[in-house]
């Protein structure tokens, strides 16, 4: 494990030498569905408003609303505010139970598309293969995860999946792809990989 503070390479549930923190004996790191849900949410109410103001906003926000309500104009606008706010339910539902759990031990992961548990002295690559979005799981939509982290307004996520593989118990080799836009906190992610199985190779 890494000591969160100095970044220190240390046994979990152990003190660092350095800064004397107690390091973790395990990180977990969350879905982003709460992000995308958040986003688009953002996203339909900003629409919403420039489409009322535009067709009306002279008036004030409320007296134009009033009056797309009562020409029955509003239920148009419905669609445009509803679509995206149904994109973001969608991808919060299906990253819901998105979790990666990091040990000494093994990288383990639950997701909507199944549970997966790697031990690190089983792993034999950690590769990065460059990817476009509409290539994953997520489709496209996992280009909304660089908009809104944290402080920033916009981040420079490289458009790479990071493909951990390990033996399989019946002989054969096993893959564990970690994807951009579907884990939280993916570069302290990955740094705790690089200090178990060393740097991500080109694939």
């Amino acid at each position: 494990m890494l000591c969160p503070e100095c970044k220190r390479s240390c046994p979990g549930g152990t003190f660092c030498p350095v800064c004397q923190n107690q390091v973790p004996e395990q990180e977990k790191f969350r879905g982003q569905g709460g992000h995308y849900l958040r986003v688009l949410a953002g996203f339909a109410l900003f629409v919403l408003a420039v489409v009322v103001l535009a067709t009306g906003g002279f008036r004030g926000f409320r007296a134009t609303l009033s009056s797309l309500y009562s020409t029955g104009g509003l239920w148009l606008l419905l669609p445009i505010f509803l679509l995206p706010l149904l994109v973001g339910l969608y991808y919060w539902y299906i990253l819901r139970k998105e979790e990666v759990v990091v040990t000494d031990e093994y990288i383990a992961r639950r997701s909507h598309w199944g549970d997966e548990q790697v031990l690190w002295r089983d792993v034999t690559g950690f590769y990065r293969r460059p990817i476009l979005f509409r290539q994953t799981r997520l489709g496209a939509v996992a280009w909304l995860s660089r908009f809104f982290r944290k402080s920033q307004v916009f981040l420079r996520l490289p458009k790479v999946s990071y493909e951990i593989v390990a033996l399989h118990p019946d002989g054969g080799a096993y893959t564990m792809r970690l994807e951009p836009g579907t884990i939280e906190d993916m570069p302290w992610l990955l740094r705790l990989v690089s200090e178990r199985i060393g740097p991500p190779q080109d694939a």
